[in-house]
């Protein structure tokens, strides 16, 4: 997986729903009502069709990147702040910060919408849990600025739930990602 361009689509892979996963989300209250309510607002319209597409979209829920889980984290950790201060770390010079072996975990909720305009509006709400175990990682940071990420070994796990209902489960074997990932201009570090 390569961190640079990678999301949680990559992470996760495609999703694969079996017969009681889909009998599980059929049982939900607000599946069932979503499929009253279309019927009612477009008898027309194909349940399969419609929950084929919903489906479809899930895996645009997980085009989160994981380089951006990484630095939400890293740019707050109190110890990087000092390096704002250009009078200890002048900015015309580069600082190698090696990171502990730690773990980052990281919950999304991101939400799809049904809607016929005027008629109709329904929210089908997901859960996405990642946790990432990271050892040898080293930041590089310029002018009070995350400028490079030197990657190291990541292992993760994580799940996708709709409605309390498990679509997908994640664990993975130790990843490694050598190489650096630029980060053009830089993140800031420190709390915003």
């Amino acid at each position: 997986m390569d961190i640079n361009s990678s999301s949680l689509k990559d992470f996760f892979g495609a999703i694969k729903l079996d017969g009681s996963t889909f009998d599980k989300l059929h049982t939900k209250e607000a599946i069932g009502e979503l499929k009253i309510q279309l019927n009612k607002v477009s008898p027309e319209l194909e349940w399969n069709a419609a929950w084929n597409s919903i489906i479809g979209h899930i895996d645009n829920l997980l085009d989160i990147k994981v380089s951006e889980i990484l630095l939400r984290s890293w740019k707050n950790i109190n110890d990087l702040s000092k390096y704002k201060d250009i009078q200890k770390y002048p900015p015309e010079r580069s600082f190698l910060v090696p990171l502990l072996e730690h773990t980052i975990s990281s919950k999304h909720k991101p939400e799809i919408v049904i809607e016929i305009e005027p008629l109709f509006k329904k929210t089908i709400p997901f859960e996405v849990t990642v946790k990432l175990v990271l050892k040898g990682f080293t930041l590089e940071i310029q002018a009070g600025l995350i400028k490079k990420i030197h990657t190291g070994e990541c292992k993760g796990t994580g799940s996708v739930q709709c409605m309390n209902v498990t679509l997908l489960e994640k664990a993975s074997g130790d990843i490694t990602l050598p190489g650096i990932i630029g980060l053009g201009e830089g993140v800031p570090v420190g709390r915003d």
